[in-house]
């Protein structure tokens, strides 16, 4: 059975749209769901308002969907749509240049605040070094606010006293170990990779050490490893001062 109806809503991007099916009875009409699929051969893709006839296919719990449908006073050469229908298209070219232009504008900003962020995070990683006033004293504020917020992965620059010199770490890449006294009175292990960089010789307790590494966070105060240069290049290159000798 041939049915017609007028195309209410369709969605272009998806695909598919509901026909209100004409009715002589007052009150809503019923509406069918209609997929591109079944249009095939038409001139054009369907635009809100067309008039269109076609069959109903009966689907699984009381669903309908239209089937072999055709656009009526549609010819094949006859592709122009009706002022309505040109008025619905320009009104969607709108709305979809309005959203590109949203989500260029969210991806700039998007962008913007990823730039800002590392731009700040870096200005934070070099304040020790950019900062005026004894090197000790501000590397030291900095890893007592790293150590309270329990943050890694943190370029420190400080200086301290030797409170205890440990037995190398020999497992995988040699390290020469010793624990720093800071001037607010944290300690921090030193691990030195002695396997890319010469130790400092005849290191004793009470001797001060400066220093330029990544801190890590753990409940004991911490450690500072990459004291030495990156072979590879790509990590920052971090070093030891003893007794006027840099050591990386």
């Amino acid at each position: 059975m041939n049915y017609k109806g007028q195309l209410v809503r369709w969605n272009d991007t998806k695909g598919f749209g509901f026909i209100a099916l004409q009715s002589n009875m007052d009150g809503p009409r019923k509406e069918v769901f209609i997929h591109i699929s079944a249009l095939a051969g038409a001139a054009r893709r369907p635009l809100v308002g067309d008039n269109i006839s076609f069959q109903i296919e009966s689907l699984e719990q009381g669903k309908q969907k239209a089937v072999q449908a055709k656009i009526e006073g549609l010819d094949i050469l006859d592709t122009q749509p009706t002022k309505q229908q040109a008025d619905g298209v320009q009104h969607n070219k709108i709305i979809k240049g309005v959203l590109m232009r949203i989500v260029i504008m969210l991806v700039a900003l998007t962008v913007a605040s990823f730039v800002y962020n590392r731009a700040v995070a870096a200005s934070a990683n070099l304040s020790i070094v950019a900062t005026s006033g004894p090197i000790g004293s501000m590397g030291s504020e900095e890893l007592k606010l790293a150590f309270t917020q329990q943050k890694s992965d943190i370029q420190v620059q400080a200086s301290g006293v030797v409170s205890k010199v440990l037995p190398d770490d020999n497992k995988g890449s040699r390290h020469q170990r010793f624990i720093l006294r800071l001037p607010h009175g944290q300690t921090v292990l030193i691990a030195h990779n002695i396997d890319l960089a010469p130790r400092i010789p005849n290191l004793q307790d009470g001797d001060a050490v400066e220093f330029y590494g990544e801190y890590e966070w753990n409940k004991r105060g911490g450690v500072v490893h990459w004291t030495h240069h990156d072979p590879r290049g790509k990590h920052i290159g971090g070093w030891l001062k003893h007794n006027g000798l840099t050591y990386q």
